[in-house]
């Protein structure tokens, strides 16, 4: 018997072609095991997580769709923690999605991996990095990111580029 190769299509090397939607065109990802704690409340000025993925659009059509896992806990009284994202060093407001355009809070006292996914439309073909910051929100105490009832976590974070 002789082998056939059969498809529907072909893609361009360079992603989806002109006019096709929702195309996979690169994946990027990082986890990290570094403990961080913070008192801050800033939302302005949040602490670094350490945590952070760059990509580089091939085209400025295109959405990221960047994906966070990240463990985080509060302690002390009612220390829960913000959740924040920059691209290239300015906070992403999502204002839209929460209170005080943060992206999320975790649950105090409790330990655990808090997820969020979201699409960014940042019309650029420059490299993007997205970090992960977060601040006290709330009561006193400490806002950890992986720490697990003082044991290390791993959190992770992906950044996807989709075609428009």
């Amino acid at each position: 018997m002789a082998s056939q190769l059969r498809v529907d299509k072909i893609l361009p090397v360079d992603g989806a072609p002109t006019g096709g939607g929702g195309g996979i065109i690169q994946v990027v990802g990082t986890q990290n095991t570094t403990q961080v704690s913070t008192t801050t409340t800033s939302l302005s000025n949040p602490t670094d997580s350490g945590m952070s993925v760059t990509i580089t659009p091939k085209f400025a059509t295109s959405k990221i769709l960047v994906m966070i896992n990240a463990s985080m806990k509060g302690d002390g009284s009612s220390a829960n923690v913000n959740a924040l994202i920059k691209r290239n060093g300015t906070l992403i407001d999502y204002s839209d999605c929460a209170d005080d355009g943060i992206l999320d809070y975790a649950i105090n006292f409790t330990s655990g991996n808090s997820s969020w996914a979201f699409f960014d439309s940042p019309n650029s073909t420059s490299a993007l990095t997205y970090g992960f910051f977060f601040s006290r929100y709330g009561g006193s105490g400490t806002a950890y990111f992986n720490n697990n009832a003082n044991h290390y976590s791993c959190s992770t974070m992906t950044a996807m580029e989709i075609s428009a």
